[in-house]
């Protein structure tokens, strides 16, 4: 007899995807979409989901409608009302945006647990999802507890980063760490703590990945890093040894009013994440400090924001310290 291939890292991946994010117990209906170029991830999600005895409806979203996607279809809207957890994982595609916000919108409306993978590889998930979610909330609570209203964070890093960041006490720290409650959704891999700066100048090097479609595009930015100078929260210069990425770069701060500013800063909290992927879905959640222009989240920070406009950036092996003690060295947090 001739066995099958086990692929275990990718089964121990869905198994967190689908028992610990999403808490999927027996008897419960699981819908998943996926696009072909992700349909070789799909049957690990669904052998979980059936070994601990639930319903699973798998759904390929170029056999049901021609891309781009724009609103979500009749299929997929009947099936979502009879599960209880949802799985979207497809590429991005630009026109889609309105689609994936109706499928969010659904969700809602329908109390379901919804894992949102916009953009995840078979890559990106084997390196976010190579812990348990509740390792990940240890450390992203651990790390809070920390975290005064007031607090002063000093960044560094081998690649040039020097930043300074002092905390507003008006503004809200939101958490992201992947266990996934009826009614709710998260970007998954997940693993974050993210706030809008009060003050923060210096030097940032993105080293890691950086979002737009000119991020995805250069993809894993060791080699080609882009050098970000700071005064009073706006960006006053960039540079790259990469003279087109420097160009988009700049096109898009200049693009839009705010858009230069920092919008928001991250720390990574996925603790199962080693090294940059060079795909921001799960850069972003490195253990490390991170940043993102325009948008300040409003609705998740509490900070005024006068813009949409959103470009994230992501760091490697950061050395962070908080309020004067180490929080991380070349990465790793000091406290967990």
């Amino acid at each position: 007899m001739r066995l099958h291939t086990i692929d275990f890292d990718l089964m121990n991946a869905a198994r967190r995807i689908v028992e610990s994010s999403l808490g999927v117990v027996r008897g419960e209906r699981v819908l998943i979409v996926v696009d072909r170029a992700r349909n070789d991830i799909a049957p690990a999600l669904v052998e979980v989901a059936r070994n601990a005895d639930a319903a699973c409806e798998l759904l390929i979203l170029e056999d049901i409608e021609a891309r781009p996607v724009r609103a979500v279809p009749v299929a997929i809207s009947a099936a979502m009302k009879n599960a209880q957890a949802s799985i979207l994982l497809i590429g991005f595609v630009d026109g889609e945006q309105p689609m994936r916000v109706d499928y969010l919108e659904a969700v809602r409306v329908l109390s379901l647990r919804h894992a949102h993978m916009v953009g995840v590889t078979r890559h990106s998930m084997l390196a976010g999802f190579s812990v348990d979610p509740t390792r990940i909330l240890d450390t992203t609570r651990a790390v809070r507890t920390r975290l005064r209203p007031d607090s002063t964070l000093k960044v560094r890093s081998s690649a040039g980063t020097d930043l300074t960041i002092k905390l507003n006490s008006a503004f809200r720290w939101a958490e992201h760490v992947g266990v996934i409650r009826p009614g709710r959704w998260e970007n998954l891999p997940s693993g974050e703590l993210m706030t809008s700066p009060g003050e923060i100048a210096g030097v940032f090097v993105c080293d890691a990945s950086m979002g737009g479609p000119f991020g995805q595009a250069a993809g894993l930015l060791t080699r080609t890093p882009v050098r970000f100078e700071i005064e009073a929260n706006i960006v006053k210069a960039v540079w790259s040894i990469d003279r087109t990425l420097q160009r988009e770069v700049e096109s898009f701060i200049r693009r839009e009013h705010h858009a230069d500013r920092v919008g928001t800063i991250v720390l990574g909290t996925n603790v199962g994440i080693l090294a940059p992927v060079g795909e921001l879905i799960c850069d972003q959640n490195l253990p490390g400090l991170h940043l993102g222009l325009g948008s300040t989240f409003p609705e998740k920070t509490g900070a005024p924001s006068a813009t949409r406009a959103q470009l994230s950036l992501t760091a490697a092996s950061s050395d962070v310290d908080l309020d004067g003690a180490p929080l991380l060295r070349s990465g790793r947090y000091m406290i967990v």
